[in-house]
């Protein structure tokens, strides 16, 4: 049984699940003798809290490498169902890398079905993308070329939005210490297009879980428009995040701008 928080998920898309893999399909197959000497254990997964997160044993465990949406965006329900389908009430073998454990007490760690690389696959098929987290990234190169070939094919979270016409300038490191210049981090927007863009509803996001969604704004032709990280009085050519802490990472993070639809309208890494 799939836990949810709240939502329901039709018949038709649970059955499509099933399907897609009862047989456990493959575009990678693992080399098992590539496997780090590290610690592995077999256990039951006993249920499915979201894409990227799951119980077994009776212990709450987080995949590593990767992030899917949270509750209420865009392929949320995919994504936990994906991973439901996959591994729910069956044995699976838990993987360590450097990190036993995350600050919130979960277990971090790969997941294998047989010669099913359950992480990889995830990203493999567009439910989820690549979130590093160091020191563990033995499979990082790997998990990245999944995502290359995901995005290739438009599949799942890299499925294109008609709006192709933006352009991003992102300052991810503000003058002096960026805690306390919160508003010298920001991203700037650029119609390039000659029509104007409503972007009501659309969401910014970082590679972990900051978001933000755009008020009721529409980007004329040839404008632009900053989203400053702090806090601020919205006007038509600056909008505030109003967040506590700095958004963006100054070692790297990717910029994910979806329009309203959940698409993906303009992609940013560094």
């Amino acid at each position: 049984m799939i836990f949810l928080k709240s939502g329901s998920i039709s018949l038709a898309l649970v059955l499509a699940a099933v399907i897609l893999f009862s047989g456990c399909a493959l575009f990678y197959e693992p080399d098992i003798e590539c496997r780090p000497v590290l610690e592995e254990n077999q256990y039951v997964v006993d249920y499915v809290i979201d894409g990227d997160t799951l119980v077994a044993g009776g212990q709450r465990v987080r995949l590593l490498g990767i992030n899917t949406p949270e509750e209420e965006e865009y392929y949320y329900q995919e994504s936990t169902l994906a991973l439901a389908a996959m591994v729910e009430e069956k044995v699976v073998v838990m993987q360590q890398d450097l990190t036993d454990r995350d600050r919130y007490g979960r277990l971090l760690r790969y997941i294998f079905l047989e010669d099913l690389f359950v992480n990889l696959e995830l990203v493999e098929r567009g439910f989820a993308h690549v979130y590093p987290f160091e020191p563990d990234v033995y499979y990082l190169d790997m998990l990245f070329e999944a995502q290359h070939r995901a995005k290739k094919r438009n599949l799942g979270l890299w499925k294109e939005s008609n709006h192709q016409g933006i352009e991003i300038v992102l300052n991810y490191n503000a003058p002096g210490d960026d805690r306390f210049n919160l508003n010298g981090e920001y991203v700037k927007l650029i119609n390039t297009t000659a029509e104007p863009i409503n972007l009501t509803g659309w969401t910014i996001k970082d590679v972990a879980t900051n978001i933000y969604q755009f008020p009721r704004f529409v980007l004329q032709p040839a404008k632009k428009v900053y989203i400053h990280s702090g806090e601020g009085q919205d006007t038509h050519k600056r909008l505030y995040w109003n967040s506590q802490t700095p958004v963006w990472n100054n070692d790297g993070d990717t910029l994910f701008l979806r329009d309203c639809s959940g698409a993906l309208a303009g992609m940013f890494c560094y």
